[in-house]
């Protein structure tokens, strides 16, 4: 007696449906697996950064004291940004010079420089918090990105909940070398600006040649900056208000 195969009313074998069922089952599972894979890494990596975090609060230069006399500068930081507010003139630079080409110093009668570091399209499209896009925010966490600094002349009584410490010239002259040396320059060894950008007649932007990442943002550039003048800082302060973290008997600036 001939055996005659089972047909579904559609024309299609039973053998043929059963793969097909067998086909989707396994891309289920390779997405179940694929997914639960993505899951367990971010997992790792966001217990990893937060022990990173850990760690790099540990402290540096321990037996920093702020000095007596010297020259006195300001850290302002926000919930996002922080900036290093310097005197515009002192024995050691006269930072007029060092912008003399740039128009934004004309007629300004303020007594400080503001240096902030970050993102350079998280700078230059995000004057305001209306300006925040979330695509801008994620593009500079996430992936490492073009940065840019901030210069600006302001007055630190501007601020709000400035930190203030004074340390000697010999570290004053440490953390110029460090700003000095965020900025990229161009053929004429003059720092880089970039051309018609400003938020207004008081400041300007500057390209920078170093990236911008998660674990490198305006708050670990501060801390680097008061690490190298020898403040005690925390090691690694990628955070809001973690570079001022051990800075004793500070001033703060209503």
């Amino acid at each position: 007696m001939d055996v005659v195969p089972l047909i579904e009313p559609n024309g299609i074998g039973s053998a043929t449906v059963g793969i097909r069922m067998e086909a989707r089952t396994s891309v289920r599972q390779r997405l179940t697996r694929l997914i639960k894979r993505v899951l367990r890494w971010s997992l790792l990596g966001i217990f990893g950064y937060f022990c990173i975090l850990l760690l790099g609060l540990i402290p540096v230069n321990n037996d920093f004291r702020a000095a007596n006399t010297g020259i006195q500068i300001y850290i302002v930081s926000n919930a996002v940004h922080a900036d290093i507010v310097v005197p515009k003139t002192t024995s050691v630079i006269d930072w007029s010079e060092e912008f003399r080409f740039s128009g934004f110093f004309k007629d300004i009668n303020n007594s400080h420089i503001a240096f902030g570091w970050g993102d350079r399209k998280f700078f230059l499209e995000t004057e305001s918090w209306d300006d925040l896009k979330l695509s801008t925010a994620a593009n500079a966490l996430l992936l490492p990105s073009s940065s840019c600094i901030h210069v600006a002349c302001v007055h630190p009584d501007s601020y709000r909940d400035a930190v203030a410490v004074t340390i000697s010239q010999e570290q004053y002259k440490r953390l110029v070398e460090y700003i000095g040396k965020s900025f990229r320059l161009n053929n004429d060894g003059e720092y880089f600006q970039i051309p018609g950008e400003a938020y207004s007649t008081n400041d300007a932007f500057y390209l920078s040649a170093d990236r911008y990442h998660l674990l490198n943002t305006c708050n670990s550039w501060v801390g680097r900056g008061l690490k190298s003048a020898g403040v005690k800082t925390p090691w690694f302060s990628p955070m809001p208000k973690s570079p001022t973290l051990y800075i004793e008997n500070e001033q703060i600036v209503k």
